[in-house]
């Protein structure tokens, strides 16, 4: 009955990362390999949630049994009564396993999560990211990219060898040691930068979330941000699909390079692809002059920005309809707020969930103290509750290295369920805590918006690349997060300097972490204090803060073109109210906007703002010379888009929608992000 514990946490942390996993990728699209070897990262990362606590209940009976029985042996020498002596003072765990079942798990998990996350994961990257079409090359091509990044880490290594070597008896214990301290230093450095973003919020957004009406702004301003980066996306892909069209009436089916081709045509989006037709008349002289250009080379340079720019059309689309679902669901709070009768008056034009249909279709008055009354305080309760803990955990990573008196309130908690014997307190309180730190930490990683391409989505619209990079970087933070919460509860021996102190096994697989002092009792020790600088930084909004003032638009309350860019948010809103309909839902997305439409827009901007459009006076077909030489810089200019009245989503494809209206009425069009690293909610 004691295993039972562990085998739940082990099957449970296997559905939950199943059923995650499952939401965010899609397996029929992904290569197998990339989908076990992401979901063996995540699994071992929640793994740590729950195995922690109870190897640290363990600990804590190891060390009363070590205590009670140099107590009781000066008291009796008759080794029956010791032993019942000592079990009656010290109950043992309803966990309880033998330490060697906890030594093999914890081998399997920390070594094989290491070999992904610094070797396998970042090869299967480069392999994702690349356009080769055979795997010769793709394996060629993830070689040179991951060149600088593994002779950087060997650089670092060998230093920390060498360093080792001639301060110190350099051994196997000590390699591996000096192995895992360079791990765990890299990632408590990533750590410290999650934690300090992710603490601060995590309780506000969720406060936030209780302000309705400032939640609906702020989706507002991202909805006109994501019209223009659906735009932007729109004209990279039609560039592109003219070019495969090109590509299609110039390669013959008796062409070296017609299989390249094909495989570039099948990953064409489907909105694209009465566009894109093969040809297969029989042509002796298949290589003409007007395909002189034309080689492996460039075929694989447009196969890679062709798979990056659809993933990009994929997430927008995602994002578009999971933000009009949203702004919709809080426009119907905010209006029904200050209704006198107290009845929720549904004027969404979305369907209501099956959940909230079987509810309140028929108790409109417990629907409106639900959402209007009773969801806007336990935002509030929650936000503030998480808040506190924050507080907490900045307040115990600053004073976890003060051992007498005793400051860190995680150690404290820990302490006096010890001396209570009570292992299922401290079972329970070190999940929540390690769970709440995971959730800030990772929160981070899975907001978390690189050159706008990294971006973890549900609805199935996460790519191969964004799973893996999320998976390398949970690998490298749960390890130095789980040593660094051992450091604040006082667990760990370099801290607390007590030799005679039971450890978990968790650390005795790490080792002593003594071998580099500079690191053990340096970086390790102090580091995890400038987490309250960060915090501070993040509540002020110091980056946003600085990023709009480099002209990249962030949202703020009292900010006049945060202003105009909700009103832009308010008229889609308008747009896709009025525009829905039929059977169609607005889960279904097409290509909405054409070159007319976009150039529409850019010459209205032009004329309001007396903007300088560097592609007003283009050409419409561009030269295949320059398009070539622009595919091998990959420094292609795009063009500004253009306003246009016709919806994101339109619920008939055959209806013709009016123009005339200013979709970006008194907004001025910026590249687009970096803005949002680190994308609020």
């Amino acid at each position: 009955m004691s295993s039972a514990a562990l085998t739940f946490d082990i099957i449970f942390s296997c559905l939950i990362t199943l059923i995650f996993l499952y939401r965010c990728g899609n397996y029929r699209r992904q290569h197998p390999l990339t989908t076990v070897a992401v979901y063996i990262s995540w699994t071992f990362s929640v793994l740590f949630i729950f195995l922690l606590p109870l190897d640290i209940s363990l600990a804590a009976y190891q060390q009363c049994i070590g205590t009670n029985s140099s107590t009781i042996s000066t008291i009796t020498t008759d080794n029956v009564n010791k032993s019942d002596s000592v079990k009656d003072s010290c109950p043992r765990p309803w966990s309880y396993v033998d330490r060697k079942s906890y030594g093999v798990l914890w081998r399997i998990i920390y070594w094989t999560s290491q070999f992904l996350t610094w070797l396998v994961l970042p090869f299967m990257q480069s392999i994702c990211q690349t356009g080769e079409f055979y795997l010769k090359g793709k394996i060629r091509y993830a070689l040179r990219s991951n060149l600088l990044y593994y002779g950087t880490l060997l650089l670092i290594f060998g230093i920390l060898v060498i360093y080792v070597a001639m301060n110190y008896n350099l051994n196997a214990s000590s390699f591996k040691t000096t192995v895992i301290a360079a791990s765990t230093t890299w990632g408590l450095f990533l750590l410290v930068l999650m934690l300090g973003y992710g603490l601060v919020q995590v309780p506000l957004n969720v406060y936030n979330y209780s302000r309705t009406s400032y939640t609906l702004s702020h989706i507002q301003f991202k909805l006109s941000q994501l019209y223009n980066e659906k735009i932007d996306i729109e004209e990279r892909l039609e560039s592109l699909v003219d070019e495969v069209s090109k590509l299609c009436l110039e390669i013959k089916y008796n062409d070296p390079l017609r299989p390249c081709l094909e495989q570039i045509v099948k990953i064409v989006p489907e909105e694209y692809s009465n566009r894109v037709k093969l040809t297969m008349d029989d042509y002796e002289d298949y290589r003409n002059t007007t395909n002189n250009l034309t080689t492996e080379k460039t075929l694989i340079g447009l196969h890679r920005l062709l798979k990056k720019n659809k993933h990009i059309h994929h997430r927008v689309q995602a994002s578009w309809v999971h933000m009009i679902n949203e702004a919709f669901y809080l426009e119907d709070i905010v209006n029904n707020e200050t209704n006198t009768n107290h009845s929720f008056v549904k004027q969404s034009p979305l369907p209501r969930s099956w959940l909230r249909q079987k509810l309140f279709d028929e108790h409109p008055v417990i629907e409106w103290y639900t959402f209007c009354l009773i969801r806007p305080w336990a935002l509030r309760i929650v936000g503030i509750s998480l808040g506190c803990i924050s507080i907490i955990v900045i307040w115990s990573e600053m004073t976890f290295f003060s051992t007498k008196p005793v400051l860190s309130i995680f150690a404290q908690c820990v302490n006096a369920a010890r001396r209570h014997y009570d292992y299922f307190t401290i079972e329970i309180f070190c999940c929540l805590s390690i769970a709440y730190l995971c959730l800030c930490a990772y929160y981070t990683i899975f907001r978390i918006r690189i050159f706008n391409y990294f971006y973890l989505s549900l609805y199935h619209l996460t790519d191969e690349n964004s799973l893996i990079f999320a998976a390398t970087f949970l690998c490298r933070l749960t390890a130095p997060l789980s040593y660094n919460f051992l450091g604040m509860i006082h667990m760990d021996q370099t801290i607390t300097k007590q030799t005679l102190q039971t450890e978990t096994v968790f650390t005795t697989i790490m080792g002593r972490m003594n071998v580099i002092p500079i690191i053990s009792k340096g970086f390790n020790f102090y580091f995890p204090m400038l987490i309250c600088i960060l915090c501070v930084g993040t509540y002020f909004r110091l980056g946003s803060r600085c990023l709009h003032t480099f002209g990249f638009q962030q949202f703020f309350d009292e900010d006049n073109i945060s202003a105009e860019y909700i009103e832009d948010g308010k008229s889609l809103m308008r747009k896709e109210r009025r525009n829905y309909g039929g059977n169609e839902t607005l889960s279904t997305m097409a290509n909405t906007t054409t070159p007319t439409q976009r150039r529409d827009r850019r010459r209205e901007l032009e004329e309001k703002y007396g903007l300088r459009s560097t592609t007003t006076n283009m050409k419409t077909s561009t030269s295949r010379d320059d398009y070539f030489q622009d595919l091998k810089s990959e420094t292609r200019q795009l063009r500004p888009p253009s306003i246009s009245d016709e919806p994101l989503i339109s619920p008939n494809n055959n209806q013709t929608v009016p123009s005339g209206t200013t979709i970006l009425s008194g907004t001025s069009r910026r590249t687009a992000p970096p803005t949002d690293i680190f994308n609020d909610v």
